[in-house]
């Protein structure tokens, strides 16, 4: 039987969009992914992941991991390229995770075409194997065959291709599989994203499964003549989550923790650019994607965004003006300061800003100030320019509150037994 969404995959696969490769300015591993997404994701992971490793090496074993919807490996980069802490100036990375602590990573996919990708990739690695499975099906035959898993790991929405119905089976199949202080990671598509404000007020289960496109992966011009496929995702917020985990814990008698909520890409989500659900939004991914282009000077102008396109809800709406308002400051200041006809002590209201707000404007002035003498290389372009793109990283993550706002919604629970 064919999976819903497997003619996207499939031909995704066969136009190598799921090769392995840093950076771009369109398509799946654009400088978004690589430089906000996976890294976000790691920053918030690399507690959880740390305390769970350190666990492994007293225990004198590896790390088990498997991916659920692993695509083609694309989970294996996100766990072993874990810095071990931000401010690292060593010759040499010190990782979390690092490849030979790895026992075992089984990546589990209902797409042959991805497991067969996945296989091709990692050929060189004896401990990493792919294999087709159905998550509707739960864990299936891995709950007899496969000793316990340390990391149930999904990345990049996979788990949005279940129904409620089916991530309750696959939930209760890996609480009972799982060990105590086994690590789960879920990630799904947020329903709160500026990117479709119509699915903001589904209620009924039937309502917060809608359709979704991959359109993302096409240029707009190759968009316009191509049949792309839509297909079923089902859309979550933060309290759902949490509502699932007690649901879960209380049918099987496990405790299920959940240890962090984490909104990624709230205002630069894969259809910020196309458009596709909401006509309002400025295409801004594609000018993020310009600020870590190497010799490419973004127009930072395209950068301010409206708050007028933020539709009107009572819990959501606060939280996305007032970072739409930090994220405008952040990026007026910018404009203002390679002008160097502003400073910090010029700004009106510095005590009212939150933490988030005022590191990046400090991050923005220090950075500008100190290549103020350089004159080759393109200081804006190749420094200034990518620091800017950190920095509106840092406020939208440090800003976030894990409710669903994100084009991604990542929840990491812990076991109990």
């Amino acid at each position: 039987m064919q999976s819903v969404g497997s003619r996207t995959y499939s031909k995704a696969v066969s136009e190598g969009k799921y090769d392995l490769y840093l950076g771009n300015l369109f398509g799946k591993y654009d400088n978004v992914r690589t430089y906000w997404e996976d890294r976000l994701t790691r920053i918030a992971l690399r507690p959880y992941l740390r305390k769970l490793v350190d666990s492994c090496q007293e225990q004198n074993r590896g790390v088990r991991i498997v991916d659920l919807g692993c695509g083609a490996g694309q989970g294996y980069q996100i766990l072993t390229l874990i810095d071990r802490q931000d401010l690292d100036l060593g010759l040499q990375h010190q990782r979390v995770l690092p490849e030979e602590n790895i026992e075992t990573y089984l990546g589990l996919d209902i797409s042959q075409a991805m497991v067969e990708k996945g296989n091709e990739i990692f050929e060189d690695k004896s401990n990493v194997s792919f294999a087709r499975a159905d998550l509707s099906e739960g864990l299936g035959k891995l709950k007899t065959t496969q000793s316990p898993f340390d990391i149930y790991f999904s990345s990049y929405a996979s788990l949005s291709h279940l129904s409620r119905k089916d991530l309750v089976t696959l939930l209760q199949d890996i609480c009972q599989h799982g060990h105590d202080n086994s690590v789960v990671v879920l990630d799904f598509v947020g329903r709160y994203s500026i990117e479709w404000p119509d699915y903001w007020s589904a209620q009924t289960e039937t309502e917060k499964v809608r359709d979704y496109s991959m359109s993302y992966l096409y240029s707009e011009a190759t968009r316009k003549h191509l049949d792309i496929e839509s297909f079923p995702l089902r859309f979550w917020t933060g309290r759902e989550v949490k509502q699932l985990t007690q649901e879960i814990s209380e049918a099987t008698g496990i405790e299920i923790e959940v240890l962090e909520l984490m909104d990624r890409s709230v205002m630069v989500g894969r259809h910020t650019d196309t458009r596709e659900y909401n006509s309002l939004l400025k295409p801004i991914r594609r000018s993020i994607n310009s600020l870590h282009e190497d010799y490419m000077r973004t127009d930072l102008q395209e950068l301010i965004l409206d708050p007028r396109m933020i539709p009107k809800h009572s819990e959501i709406a606060p939280f996305l003006r007032q970072l739409v308002e930090s994220w405008n400051i952040v990026v007026e200041y910018c404009q203002q300061r390679l002008c160097q006809n502003i400073s910090l002590v010029n700004l009106q209201g510095w005590h009212h800003y939150s933490k988030p707000l005022q590191f990046a404007l400090m991050t923005i002035d220090r950075v500008i100030a100190d290549v103020s003498w350089m004159w080759y290389g393109d200081p804006r372009a190749n420094i200034i320019e990518p620091q800017l793109g950190y920095a509106l990283r840092t406020l939208e993550y440090e800003m976030q509150q894990g409710l669903g706002c994100g084009h991604g919604l990542v929840a990491i629970l812990k076991i109990s037994k």
